[in-house]
């Protein structure tokens, strides 16, 4: 039995439902854990959630430090909400002995990283590619145990505060790879694990389709299968 691990909080429940519900389909007998605050609702379908503390004006952070919080002994896969799973997901196997599976840039590698943006300044990244600056997504992480998180979250912690506020999850997780020996760390494809639904053509049915940034509006006509 696979184990798979999501943040949620606020009052709206439709974009994970549906992901749990996809995730259901495929993977009946999994233990899904929904992490979240003391006020937000129960997505239908999970086993059981964690409520936590944190501060909505740095989600992220808050969802590094819930996820070492949650203390998870056990292999398991940590997940955003707006992906659909679209293949049974056998999570030890994808691990293996690893100790760490980290999703891996597929798709604008060679974009170059926009370093104005969101209110911030990123001007240290200058003239650096996507891949180049962020080669390993936060969308979709399986780890041994809680262990890199708790380790993830203390860097996080440390980061200036423009990193707080968006991409510090991506710092986090570069960094903590690139500490690790080579042989501890195995990569998720993007295109299998974490797939853009406009490269369908080329890859016809990923494990995980994931609709990011503007897609989420996609999602209404979506039905898990």
């Amino acid at each position: 039995m696979s184990t798979f691990v999501f943040f949620h909080v606020g009052p709206d429940l439709a974009m994970p439902a549906k992901m749990v519900e996809s995730l259901r389909r495929h993977n009946p007998a999994a233990e899904i854990v929904q992490v979240t605050d003391h006020d937000t609702r129960t997505v239908p379908g999970v086993t059981w959630t964690a409520p936590t503390d944190g501060d909505r004006e740095y989600l992220m952070l808050w969802r590094t430090q819930a996820f070492a919080g949650l203390g998870l002994t056990e292999p398991a896969m940590y997940m955003d909400t707006d992906m659909i799973v679209n293949k049974p997901i056998n999570v030890e196997l994808l691990l293996d002995d690893h100790h760490i599976a980290v999703c891996r840039r597929s798709f604008n590698r060679d974009a170059t990283f926009n370093i104005h943006q969101r209110g911030q300044d990123y001007s240290e990244y200058a003239g650096k590619t996507l891949d180049e600056v962020y080669p390993i997504l936060g969308c979709c992480t399986i780890t041994a145990s809680s262990g890199a998180w708790e380790a993830m979250a203390e860097t996080y912690a440390a980061l200036p505060a423009k990193f707080k506020r968006w991409y510090g999850d991506q710092e986090v997780l570069r960094d903590y790879v690139n500490s690790l020996p080579a042989s501890w760390v195995t990569y998720l494809p993007e295109f299998e694990f974490a797939c853009l639904p406009e490269a369908a053509n080329v890859y016809p049915r990923p494990s995980i389709t994931h609709y990011k940034g503007q897609r989420k509006a996609l999602l209404n006509g979506v039905a898990p299968v």
